[in-house]
Parts: structure tokens; sequence; C-alpha cells
């Protein structure tokens, strides 16, 4: 089972899931050895210069109980999706990177947040709403990916799209009262990506709508994540725990 995390440069993939072998966690761990993304020198999560493959045992709790399920995690440069002298120059690269892509059982695209969805108190003295892309752009920038999509992923099951960096745009603790994952109960994914939909990816309504109408099935799901609150941080990974523990559970 390979799940691939995808998105632009410096969108935040790499700490994503090195965050989850954070033992803060508490629904997801990831139990591999991740310290080779560390710099031993700071202590800072490093950047993705090549694309990284690892194989990665998880334990996941679930409501009929603790899965432990292994991921192939492929961890790509954001170059590779934003820069096409990129893909020009390493033509074979990307040819394998999109065969990757496409036999994925699930793929999760984080993204940034938009300009507008920005609450100029939350961010740091360095950072200021412009170093976000405008709504406009984001819109472009997103239905760009739902075309890749479309021609290259029909065959994967779950593809999942995250606003990455929610503690810039909303107030975690709060959004965490409401939707944290709790293993004896049913989650409520219908709702919450209902609720998701709505709130943070009204921009994208109408080429959301339509990617779906063509979509042969997949249909889209929608997240919020951030590394200040790994209860949020955790529930895309539980649902794709969920999903591909019922697929193992289906092969077996």
């Amino acid at each position: 089972m390979s799940v691939v995390v995808i998105g632009d440069r410096q969108v935040g993939k790499t700490s994503m899931v090195v965050s989850l072998h954070n033992p803060g966690t508490k629904h997801v761990k990831v139990l591999t050895n991740l310290s080779k993304y560390y710099n031993l020198g700071t202590g800072e999560i490093t950047f993705t210069r090549q694309k990284e493959e690892e194989t990665l045992v998880i334990n996941v709790d679930l409501p009929a109980g603790e899965r432990q399920i292994q991921v192939r995690w492929i961890d790509t440069p954001g170059e590779v999706w934003e820069d096409k002298e990129w893909r020009n120059t390493h033509a074979e690269a990307w040819q394998d990177i999109r065969k990757e892509v496409s036999q994925s059982q699930g793929i999760l695209l984080l993204l940034p947040p938009h300009r507008s969805m920005i609450q100029s108190h939350l961010l740091d003295g360095e950072t200021t709403p412009d170093n976000f892309p405008r709504p406009d752009a984001w819109v472009n920038n997103l239905e760009s990916w739902l075309q890749f999509f479309r021609q290259n992923c029909v065959r994967v099951p779950h593809i999942l799209i995250s606003i990455h960096k929610a503690d810039l745009f909303c107030h975690p603790d709060a959004e965490e009262k409401n939707w944290r994952y709790n293993p004896s109960k049913n989650p409520l994914w219908f709702e919450y990506n209902n609720y998701i939909r709505r709130t943070y990816f009204s921009k994208a309504d109408n080429i959301i709508r339509e990617y779906n109408a063509q979509s042969n099935g997949t249909a889209l799901r929608f997240f919020i994540t951030t590394t200040k609150n790994l209860s949020l941080l955790e529930i895309p990974w539980v649902y794709l725990g969920a999903f591909i523990a019922n697929d193992l559970g289906l092969r077996n």
C-alpha cells in the first residue's frame, strides 16, 4: 500500500508526517525511525531535496481496535509539482513519480491557505498575508491539481485535500473540540467533510463540484491540518488508516 504526500514547495509535506512521530499523538503513531528528516544540529525538520521513500509502520486506533498498517510513504520536493522546467529537465524521474502516484492507494494533497483566509494576528513577525497566494491564484492552483488527478489518478481510491497551517486561519483548539477523533465512536466522516468543504473550500466550490461530477466514483475528501494541533493533524491519517485497513481485510 502506498500513500503519496504531494503539494507545493515549503507547504509542510515532510513536517506533517514527521510530526506524527511525536509522542504527543494519541491515535496515530508512526513507529518507523524518521530521524534522518531532522537537522541534528538545530532539531528542525529538513526540506525534502529529492524523492524520498519509506515504508512506515503506523498504529491507528480504530473503532474495531488498534490496527498496525504498513504504508509506503513517497515524499517529493515541491519543485516536482511547481516547476515545469524541472519536469522537462528530469523527464524520466517525472514519469516515475507520475506512475507511482497513479498506482498509489491514497493521495494526500497539502495546500497553503489563501491570503483572504489569513488572520493577521496569528502570524509571526516575519510573515505577512502577502506571503500567501491570492484567492484567485489559489483556486487556479487547485484547479491544476484537479486536472492532474483527472489525467493520472482515475484508479486511486482515496484522494484527500488538506489546507495546511490551520493555526494561521482558524482557532485549532475550537475545531479540535468539535471534531476530535474518538475511537470509541464511529467517526462522522460525512459531516466533517461537508463542514470543512463549506467553511474553508468555498472559494473553490464550482471546480470541486465539476470534478466530483466527472470523478468516476472517487470523491474528494477535505481536511484542515496543522503541526500545532496534533488532533487535527491525525484526522486525515485516521481516515486513510481506516480505509486501508478495511481494504486489507477485504483482500485477506
